[in-house]
């Protein structure tokens, strides 16, 4: 019995310090944050939207030129290729590649914003969800909040993808289909801009 109590008291101690140091990703620099990016599959829920929560307020408070940078560290990261991956797939011009560039930050300085309030509705509604008695009004109106925020970013990529269009040949834009449908991390048929 008293080995039982002493195992059981461990096992509490060790998964309370877990999830005490989990909740806290705001002591990491960008760069740290940044590597743990494709590590936070194994762990659990509360973690990941802890980690979801500090990356999206890192990125939102970035200016447009370090969510570049940003951007460029986190391509090469993953893809190992660098920024003329998609020049040399695509054969841009170097006036098509500097347009393209300036409409992906824009659109990637957008969407961070609504990004980061899609994961604070999405922390809100697992806390109401987890609590002993949820408010199911709440959680209905998070939910509605997390179906037109999920809308207004369809648009913005639908948006971002008619403009594009505007520079690219028509080769180029079948090639472009081609090479985000390949990409990397390509996760359910989504395609990431």
């Amino acid at each position: 019995m008293k080995k039982q109590m002493m195992t059981m008291m461990a096992a509490l101690l060790i998964g309370s310090a877990g999830t005490a140091s989990a909740a806290d990703y705001s002591r990491y620099s960008n760069d740290e944050l940044s590597r743990m990016r494709g590590t936070m599959q194994n762990a659990d829920a509360q973690e990941r939207a802890s980690y979801r929560t500090e990356w999206c307020k890192r990125i939102a408070s970035m200016n447009p030129e370090e969510r570049r940078l940003q951007a460029k560290k986190n391509f090469r990261q993953y893809n190992r290729r660098g920024p003329a991956a998609m020049k040399d797939a695509l054969g841009l011009s170097d006036a098509q590649q500097n347009r393209l560039q300036k409409l992906r930050d824009k659109q990637f300085a957008a969407a961070a914003k609504e990004r980061s309030k899609l994961m604070s509705l999405r922390e809100e509604m697992l806390n109401e969800s987890m609590k002993k008695h949820p408010d199911n009004r709440k959680i209905d109106m998070l939910t509605q909040k997390i179906g037109t925020t999920h809308a207004g970013l369809a648009r913005m990529r639908s948006g971002h993808l008619q403009d594009m269009a505007s520079i690219l040949t028509t080769d180029q834009m079948e090639k472009m289909k081609t090479f985000m449908q390949n990409k990397p991390g390509k996760k359910h048929g989504r395609m990431m801009l």
